[in-house]
């Protein structure tokens, strides 16, 4: 057993404790508490001092494309978000797969190293998810599927769930099963049919699996869902991927969603950046999870989401880092910091909440994460205060310059 002491602990499911410990035996968190209570109980065990520094839960990075990791540091196309998407699928189809790989390991080590300890991956192909399982990650991984004509809703589902076996199959994979799980999910309301939509959500409903999809992320797809006009339409005319049969259904894109069946308490809908008072109603009411990325959001020119009246409406919200296609990393920390810096009016415990638990609840992994608490996994972090004289909740959401990932056991689940 080792005991961890440090100036500060931030359970997240209580308040901070100063002079604080925790102690971990096999890879869970046996006590938790004062330095003197903890180390009082476990008198002969290994205690490591952390001196002047934050012990945390590991944090959750519940949205993010690990498989467009190669695009780090390539500006978006400038104008419109339709633009960058366009851009986009003309750079991906030239992407040498091995320098993909490579971007990809090193995205994981870097989120690994910066006290990143489960994802919610979102990929279109099969190759990142072997390359997460050799990681200790834990998470979902999201099988993005998309298809706008409604007549190829079926054979494109039957693909996808064929992609699927193959993810499940392969040995790093099938060897992380405990700790990482596969699964479908519809990409967005404008690139995905409605029967597509109404099979993922009813198969996401039978399952009990949770579903991950883009929401009112811009104002080209308010546009095309409410008259069918505008750039997303245009792209998919040019991509041969319009349905002429399709009417615009004169709805919000949450309005759409929930008639289709798509929203529930196992749903994450991401960015949700243009909502109305009604939107907030429904997303309240299905008691859906709302993953907010702030750097992705920012650069893009799509606005802002309404952090703060989500959570004045009992909405969950969670924290992503969407892709390298988007943001400058995959660092929870840093995208931590740009949501405090968007929403100065959210506190430093909620933003902390949002990073951690929040996460960790809206991809299923509660029992095990988002929280130091007595039978969760010891999957901590540690940030060092640079200035012992900093507010400790404001060192943790603000800078985190030196984050320390405390390793542990392979992950064992907690029984569900």
């Amino acid at each position: 057993m080792i005991v961890y002491t440090a100036k500060h602990v931030f359970p997240v499911a209580s308040g901070p404790i100063q002079s604080g410990a925790v102690a971990v035996h096999d890879g869970r968190i046996v006590a938790v508490g004062r330095r003197k209570d903890v180390i009082k109980a476990h008198p002969s065990d290994e205690v490591r001092d952390l001196g002047d520094a934050v012990i945390l839960p590991g944090l959750v990075n519940a949205h993010t494309h690990l498989e467009l990791s190669w695009a780090a540091g390539e500006a978006p196309a400038g104008g419109t978000f339709t633009g960058w998407i366009s851009d986009l699928v003309a750079r991906r189809a030239a992407v040498d797969a091995s320098a993909a790989a490579q971007a990809a390991r090193t995205a994981v080590d870097a989120m690994v190293a910066r006290g990143t300890v489960a994802v919610g991956d979102i990929a279109n192909g099969t190759w990142v998810a072997p390359i997460i399982a050799r990681s200790p990650l834990a998470g979902l991984l999201f099988h993005e599927v998309y298809a706008f004509r409604s007549a190829d809703a079926e054979p494109v589902l039957a693909a996808a769930a064929a992609r699927l076996e193959t993810i499940d199959a392969d040995p790093d994979v099938a060897a992380a099963r405990a700790r990482l799980v596969s699964i479908l999910t519809p990409h967005a309301a404008y690139s995905t049919s409605g029967p597509l939509l109404k099979a993922l959500g009813g198969r996401a409903s039978a399952s009990s699996e949770p579903l991950s999809i883009h929401v009112a992320e811009s104002d080209d797809e308010i546009r095309l869902l409410r008259d069918g006009t505008g750039p997303l339409r245009d792209f998919l005319v040019s991509r041969g991927a319009w349905d002429d049969a399709w009417s615009a259904p004169g709805l919000t894109p949450v309005e759409y969603l929930d008639r289709l069946g798509v929203l529930s308490r196992r749903t994450l809908a991401v960015h949700c950046v243009h909502l109305d008072h009604q939107d907030l109603t429904r997303l309240q009411a299905r008691g859906v999870t709302v993953v907010t990325c702030p750097r992705s959001n920012k650069r893009l020119g799509v606005g802002k989401a309404p952090v703060p009246k989500l959570l004045a409406s009992g909405i969950p919200v969670a924290l992503g880092t969407d892709s390298a296609a988007t943001a400058p990393d995959t660092d929870v920390f840093n995208e931590l910091a740009a949501l405090r810096e968007e929403h100065p009016e959210v506190s430093p415990a909620t933003a902390l909440r949002i990073a951690t638990l929040n996460g960790a609840r809206a991809l299923g992994l509660a029992r095990d994460l988002g929280t130091i608490e007595v039978g969760k996994l010891g999957a901590l972090a540690v940030v060092a205060l640079s200035d012992p004289d900093e507010a400790p909740l404001d060192a943790v959401t603000w800078s985190s310059e030196s984050v320390v990932p405390i390793e542990q056991a392979a992950f064992e689940p907690a029984t569900r």
